[in-house]
């Protein structure tokens, strides 16, 4: 297994189509860092329940006489909390920074059911994503399991680097990225355009045109032909949509980067057993997935594959039509030991004020 990523030195000159894999590989690597730029405040957009609560939430960290009420709405959800304090309401977090609008409730007027379904889908805005190196350990783990023509979708697909490299790396007839914020959905387009600029003028480099039919052996064993690199284009889409309203059916592999997605894994379980083929396969990290349908073929533990466990599982058995579970949380801390964290990073954010 890798550790680390081995250094790079940019591609000059096209002699072969590695140089273009390579090449390729290169310009989608670094999106953990991108900026994350703040929802958008105006009457249609699909943010303004979660703003709401968000402001009332964060009211309550800004004012010190408050914060021990904040503590008492949040200490029955710490298991649905990633991290101590809530993303959502730090500096750092993802809310207007201008102040609420007149009409947005106080946490007063909020219900324990509105601050737990915040929580839920705060955590889901986390973004986090693998390294180059760890991909390339994942995909060293898949391959033996990849057959050519199947689907891949990334639930929560960020900036598309998973997406685009899967497209690269396997003979997928197509490689799909589903993503809900709007902003990260168009830097994933706006990387995909960089990458296909690329891919044609490495392609146009090369000292021989690469034919259609010519055999082409992909980066991580498989056999491939040309058209994997000619209809590059064709076999990649990303979707700005809830994951949660797209169908996955038709998938071979959903992969799901589940470190963020704690208090969303039973949901996604009860998803994925609805609409998953016998046969498909999902990966998961840091969290396992605990729906019956699911059979756990590999597991590599943090420190292996990634930073964080890896899980991959096979679905079985005929589709489930169950109802939908209620959302439960992946683990449960210590209330008392969450509050005495959370009192200290009170503290240290008052000391940055």
């Amino acid at each position: 297994m890798r550790t680390g990523d081995r250094p790079t030195q940019p591609v000059v000159s096209f002699q072969q189509t590695g140089d273009v894999f390579e090449a390729l590989f290169q310009s989608i690597q670094g999106g953990e860092k991108h900026a994350r730029p703040p929802l958008e405040l105006v009457p249609d957009s699909p943010f303004l329940k979660f703003m709401e609560v968000g402001y009332a939430l964060r009211a309550c960290l800004e004012d010190r006489s408050r914060r021990d009420y904040l503590l008492q709405r949040l200490r029955p959800h710490v298991s649905v909390i990633v991290g101590t304090l809530p993303a959502g309401i730090l500096p750092h977090g993802m809310l207007p920074r201008t102040a609420a609008p007149a009409g947005f409730r106080s946490l007063e007027q909020i219900s324990d059911a509105e601050v737990r379904a915040w929580l839920v889908e705060d955590a889901g805005l986390i973004y986090g994503e693998l390294q180059r190196y760890e991909l390339e350990n994942y995909f060293d783990m898949i391959a033996p399991l990849i057959r050519p023509g199947g689907v891949m979708v990334d639930l929560g697909s960020g900036l598309g680097k998973v997406v685009m490299s899967a497209a690269l790396a396997f003979p997928f007839q197509r490689c799909i990225g589903v993503e809900l914020l709007g902003y990260r959905h168009r830097l994933a387009v706006q990387r995909l355009q960089t990458m296909l600029g690329l891919a044609r003028q490495g392609l146009a480099s090369l000292p021989a045109p690469l034919l259609p039919d010519a055999p082409l052996q992909l980066p991580f064993g498989a056999q491939a032909s040309g058209r994997h690199l000619l209809e590059l284009e064709s076999r990649i889409a990303f979707i700005e949509a809830d994951m949660f309203k797209v169908d996955v059916r038709g998938a071979s592999l959903v992969f799901l980067y589940s470190t963020c997605f704690g208090p969303l894994m039973d949901a996604l379980g009860d998803k994925l057993a609805r609409e998953m083929q016998e046969g498909a396969l999902v990966s998961t990290t840091t969290y396992p997935l605990k729906h019956p349908a699911f059979k756990l073929l590999h597991y590599f533990p943090a420190g292996t594959v990634a930073w964080t466990n890896v899980m991959l599982y096979q679905r079985t058995g005929p589709l489930q039509s169950s109802p939908l579970a209620e959302t439960g949380g992946a683990y449960e801390p210590d209330p008392a030991a969450w509050e005495e964290r959370a009192r200290q990073d009170m503290v240290a954010l008052d000391g940055k004020a």
